[in-house]
C-alpha cells in the first residue's frame, strides 16, 4: 500500500542581530559558529538536517530539518551557540509544514508552506529572538505552542555568555549530567549546576521535552 500522507518539515530562518556593527572578520566568525553548530546537530539523529545551513544576504541564514519534533531544541541550540561566542545574537523563526518543491542544491530556493511560515515569521519579529508558526488550521494548538515558545524566548534573552555556553552542552539530546558537562568545560560541577539554575534551564528543558513528545506528523496531518 502506498502511503499518501504528506511529509512535514521544519524550516528555520534566521538572521544575525546588529550585523552591520560587526567587522567582516567577526561576521564570518558568527557564520562559522552557526555552520559548526549545525554540524553538531547533524550528529544528534540521522537525516535530521537536510544539507548544510545556507547563508544569504550576508547576515541571513536558513536550515531545513526533516524531523519537526527537534525544531525547538535545534533553534535553542543555535541561539545559545551564537550567544556563547560573545559577539552578537541570532534570531530564529521556525515554520512547521509541508514542502511543495525541495531544491536539490539550494535549500533557500525550495517552495512550500514551511518556508512561507518561517520566512514571514522572521519578517514579523521585532524584539523577540525566537518565533514559531504552524499552519493557520492549527487553531487552539497554535496558541499554546506560541505561548511556550514565547516563554523560551523570554528566558533565553537573559542568558549570559557563560550560561549560554553551558546550555549548549545541556541541549544535546543524549542528556548529559552536570558532572559530564563540568568535565568537558573543566570547571566544578557546582558551577554548572548554579549556572543552569540561574538560566532557568529546567523550564526550557520541560518545554522542549513536551514539544518533542508531541506527535507532529499525526497532529499536522489532522489539521492539514
Amino acid at each position: 500500500m502506498i502511503d499518501h500522507q504528506p511529509k512535514f518539515y521544519a524550516v528555520l530562518t534566521g538572521d544575525i542581530i546588529k550585523s552591520r556593527k560587526l567587522t567582516p572578520v567577526e561576521l564570518e566568525a558568527v557564520r562559522e559558529c552557526l555552520a559548526r553548530s549545525v554540524e553538531h546537530v547533524r550528529q544528534w539523529k540521522a537525516e535530521v538536517v537536510y544539507r548544510e545551513v545556507e547563508f544569504y544576504r550576508g547576515d541571513a541564514w536558513q536550515l531545513l530539518l526533516g524531523d519537526p519534533s527537534l525544531a525547538l531544541r535545534v533553534a535553542m541550540f543555535l541561539i545559545a551557540s551564537v550567544r556563547a561566542q560573545g559577539l552578537t545574537e541570532t534570531r530564529v523563526s521556525v515554520g512547521l509544514g509541508t514542502i511543495d518543491l525541495l531544491h536539490e542544491s539550494r535549500v533557500a530556493l525550495s517552495v512550500g508552506e514551511a518556508f512561507v511560515l518561517s520566512g514571514h515569521g522572521l519578517d514579523r519579529m521585532k524584539k523577540n529572538i525566537l518565533h514559531l508558526d504552524l499552519p493557520t488550521s492549527a487553531g487552539p494548538l497554535m496558541e499554546w505552542i506560541q505561548m511556550a515558545v514565547h516563554l523560551c524566548d523570554a528566558i533565553s534573552k537573559q542568558w549570559t555568555v557563560r550560561q549560554a555556553e553551558i546550555i549548549t552542552f545541556a541541549l544535546a539530546p543524549n542528556t548529559q549530567t552536570h558532572a559530564q558537562i563540568a568535565e568537558k568545560l573543566e570547571v566544578r560541577q557546582q558551577s554548572v549546576t548554579s549556572s543552569l539554575h540561574a538560566a532557568s534551564w529546567k523550564v526550557v528543558e520541560e518545554v522542549i521535552a513536551l514539544f518533542e513528545r508531541t506527535k507532529w506528523g499525526a497532529v499536522l496531518s489532522e489539521i492539514a
